[in-house]
C-alpha cells in the first residue's frame, strides 16, 4: 500500500511539475498516464504502456492519438499470448499510438470509399517491417471506422467506439473494440501444448487395426472363416483336437486289418504252393 502510495504521489508531482517547468506546448505537454487515469476502464492498457515504458514516448510527442482497448480486450490478449515478451508488448502497444492528432470530428471527415494510411509509434522504433508501422483508417456510415494495419494478412482488426477525452491539439484518446495485431508483431498462442495432444493422437490410430476383422466376419460362410478372428480359433482348437484319438483309432485299425489281409493272403498263397 505504501509502495502504491508513493507511486501516486510521484506521478501526480510529475504531472504537476511538468507543466510548470515552461515547457513549450506539445513536448511533455501532457502526461497520458494521468489522462487515462481518469478512466477506470482503461486501467489495464494504461499499466501496460508504463510497464512497457510506451507512455515515455508518447508524452514526448507533440501531436498524438492513442487508441485503447478497454480492460475486457486487455484481458482477451493476456489471456491468450502466455507471458508476452516485453519487446513484442512494445511494438504491440506501439502500433496503437498514432502520430497525428484525430478527435472524433476529424475522423468523421476522412474521405469516405479508400483508408486514410497513418503513421503509427511503432514505425519510428526501426523495426516495422512490411508496412507494420502503418495504420489504415476506413470511415464507415455514421461517423465509425475500422482501424486496421496497413500490412496485408493482419490478424485482427478494431472499429472505433467513441471519443474518451481530446486535448486539442495534441493529444486524444479514442476506444477501440479491441487491439489491431498486424502480422509478425505479436506471435498467436505457443504452440507447445497442442503437441503433446498430437502424440496420442499419433499413437491412438495404432489399435485401431482391432476393429479391422470386423469386415472379414462376413465369411462364416466359408471354412476357413475362424482363421480371422483369434477368439474363433480358440474355440474351434479344442473340437479340432477332439477328434485327433479316434483318427489314430482308426488308423491302428486298418492297419490291424491291413495286417490280417496281408497275412491271409500269405496263407493262401502258402496252401496254393
Amino acid at each position: 500500500m505504501a509502495a502504491a502510495r508513493l507511486s501516486l504521489l510521484v506521478l501526480l508531482a510529475l504531472a504537476l511539475v511538468l507543466p510548470a517547468s515552461g515547457a513549450e506546448p506539445g513536448g511533455g505537454a501532457f502526461n497520458v498516464t494521468e489522462i487515462l487515469g481518469r478512466f477506470p476502464e482503461f486501467s489495464l492498457f494504461n499499466l501496460l504502456l508504463g510497464k512497457a515504458h510506451v507512455d515515455r514516448d508518447i508524452n514526448s510527442r507533440n501531436a498524438v492519438t492513442v487508441l485503447v482497448p478497454d480492460n475486457s480486450a486487455v484481458d482477451w490478449l493476456l489471456r491468450r499470448s502466455a507471458r508476452l515478451p516485453r519487446a513484442a508488448l512494445v511494438e504491440l502497444l506501439s502500433v496503437h499510438v498514432v502520430l497525428d492528432y484525430i478527435d472524433a470530428a476529424k475522423l468523421a471527415k476522412l474521405p469516405r470509399g479508400r483508408p486514410t494510411v497513418s503513421t503509427t509509434l511503432f514505425q519510428t522504433t526501426g523495426k516495422a517491417a512490411r508496412r507494420t508501422g502503418f495504420l489504415a483508417i476506413t470511415p464507415t456510415a455514421r461517423g465509425g471506422a475500422v482501424f486496421a494495419s496497413a500490412a496485408p494478412g493482419a490478424l485482427v482488426n478494431a472499429t472505433f467506439k467513441k471519443a474518451v477525452t481530446a486535448v486539442p491539439y495534441n493529444i486524444s484518446v479514442l476506444e477501440i473494440s479491441n487491439f489491431v495485431v498486424p502480422p509478425g508483431v505479436i506471435t498467436r498462442p505457443r504452440m507447445p501444448p497442442p503437441s503433446p495432444r498430437m502424440k496420442p493422437t499419433s499413437i491412438a490410430p495404432s489399435p485401431a487395426p482391432g476393429p479391422a476383422p470386423a469386415p472379414t466376419r462376413v465369411l462364416p460362410t466359408l471354412p476357413s472363416s475362424p482363421l480371422t478372428d483369434p477368439a474363433d480359433e480358440e474355440a474351434d482348437e479344442a473340437p479340432a483336437t477332439a477328434p485327433a484319438p479316434s483318427h489314430g483309432h482308426s488308423v491302428k485299425v486298418m492297419s490291424w486289418w491291413s495286417g490280417l489281409g496281408v497275412a491271409v493272403g500269405m496263407a493262401c498263397m502258402f496252401g496254393y504252393l
